[in-house]
């Protein structure tokens, strides 16, 4: 058995969004995301609801590669989530967010934590910038903003 220390890297924002903390969270699923994520392909869903769930399973294609995503927490009562993708070999990434109530709306915290599994998940950990993750987030403000209408959008500037 080999025991290495982790190569990881985590990186977190909050991002507001004037709209419904519900209406936020229901969009964190791989099947509602392509409703605001134009971008967005999955290749198959394991789910009994048909959305997002505990244990719900799907695949992507990461890095070239084919990534499975596992739903291990799912809770719509207090709004948070973590799901964990595996591209084989190279990285395991975590996933958690969580949608709360604020004054003009809502914000969602969305964490993610890559750890290398290899010399090539190490330049693929290394490719997660702070710069890359600002700009994903702001991305994801502003397709959640567009998606949910454009009062929201004009609203959360």
């Amino acid at each position: 058995m080999r025991l290495e220390k982790p190569y990881r890297k985590k990186q977190t924002a909050t991002i507001q969004l004037n709209c419904a903390p519900d209406d936020v969270f229901a969009l964190m699923c791989p099947v509602r995301e392509h409703d605001w994520d134009l971008s967005w392909k999955t290749t198959s869903i394991y789910s009994s609801s048909g959305l997002v769930e505990q244990d719900c399973m799907f695949t992507t294609f990461a890095d070239g590669k084919e990534a499975t995503w596992v739903t291990t927490a799912h809770d719509a009562q207090v709004r948070r989530l973590t799901m964990y993708k595996v591209i084989p070999g190279d990285v395991a990434t975590r996933l958690d967010i969580a949608v709360y109530d604020v004054v003009s709306g809502c914000a969602a915290t969305i964490s993610y934590e890559h750890t290398a599994l290899s010399d090539t998940g190490v330049k693929i950990v290394d490719q997660h910038t702070a710069e890359r993750y600002d700009a994903m987030m702001d991305s994801w403000k502003q397709m959640i903003h567009g998606y949910l209408g454009e009062d929201n959008a004009r609203l959360a500037s």
